[in-house]
């Protein structure tokens, strides 16, 4: 009796390990891309469907934006095993990525109110997630209608959020702080972008480091406008540059002050992409063109 439970023991051990070996087998068949910096790997998301973009985590999975089979981008939640199922969030939704944070989820819509200016702007709403659905949905009253507020992103401890805003006239990031009342404040601008560009998908790393994307490019000049002063003489009032592909970029607070963008070589291409959102420090999801003639979302791993 004792031979034969050790036997079996022996047998079940022997059966883990050809399955542990099978599954990292399987893992490296996915693998799409590879250097010295990054391994890209196909997810169940980018093997099922296309048109995938701007990722957070929940769950154990993502929760993601897709045109799939559809005119419109919905949100999904996928477990990364299995059929991908709709997250519901209502009309208010637009656009972008959401960020949730414990039962909290904030994410990009449209303003109910008009703009002194006669217009609806995006705005962040708030919400409260129950099984796959957002309920209790207000704006936050830290935005104003005069104004356009997208991608919001929350720190990991939930104390910080930054957004991306017109604000000052041109795009930038602007950090939020929580106070004691849990109630957001405007705090500190990260970064200003030229007027030209866009800023999108942008992601803590940690509380001092953000990831985001933009297709800032110093290209050629397609455009300068110019006007005349009453001495007759001729000022530029606007240049228009070419615009490149968007590629991913981070930015680091060091001794209180946020730095310039880094244009992060390891993680861009030549087409279109578009965030990275971290698991941990060595590896999480990138959203890109480059694979499937369409946006879709990877899974990486750093290697330094």
């Amino acid at each position: 009796m004792k031979s034969k439970s050790v036997n079996r023991n022996i047998l079940f051990v022997l059966v883990l390990a050809v399955l542990y070996v099978f599954e990292i087998k399987a893992q490296s068949n996915n693998l799409i891309f590879e250097n010295d910096d990054i391994r890209i790997f196909e997810s169940y998301i980018s093997l099922n469907s296309a048109g995938n973009i701007f990722p957070t985590l929940y769950n154990e999975g993502l929760i993601y934006a897709s045109n799939y089979n559809s005119n419109n981008y919905k949100l999904f939640y996928s477990n990364l095993k299995s059929e991908s199922q709709k997250f519901k969030i209502g009309s208010k939704y637009n656009l972008g990525a959401v960020t949730i944070f414990n039962n909290e989820i904030y994410f990009t819509g449209i303003t109910k109110k008009l703009s002194a200016f006669g217009t609806n702007n995006f705005t962040i709403y708030k919400g409260k997630i129950e099984k796959f659905k957002v309920k209790e949905i207000e704006q936050l009253p830290i935005c104003s209608l005069d104004f356009s507020y997208t991608y919001p992103t929350i720190s990991k401890d939930g104390s910080r959020m930054t957004v991306v805003t017109n604000e000052k006239g041109y795009l930038h990031l602007l950090e939020l702080k929580r106070n004691e009342n849990n109630e957001w404040e405007k705090g500190e601008v990260v970064y200003i972008s030229h007027p030209e560009f866009e800023i999108i998908n942008p992601t803590y790393y940690n509380e001092n480091t953000i990831y985001f994307a933009s297709n800032l490019y110093d290209g050629k000049i397609t455009r300068v406008a110019y006007d005349q002063n009453k001495k007759g003489e001729f000022l530029i009032t606007e240049v228009e540059r070419e615009q490149g592909s968007f590629n991913i970029y981070k930015i680091v607070k060091r001794n209180g002050i946020w730095g310039v963008p880094i244009k992060l070589a390891k993680f861009n291409s030549e087409f279109d992409d578009l965030g990275v959102v971290f698991i941990n420090e060595n590896s999480g999801y990138i959203t890109s063109f480059r694979y499937s003639n369409a946006d879709n979302i990877y899974y990486f791993e750093l290697k330094n």
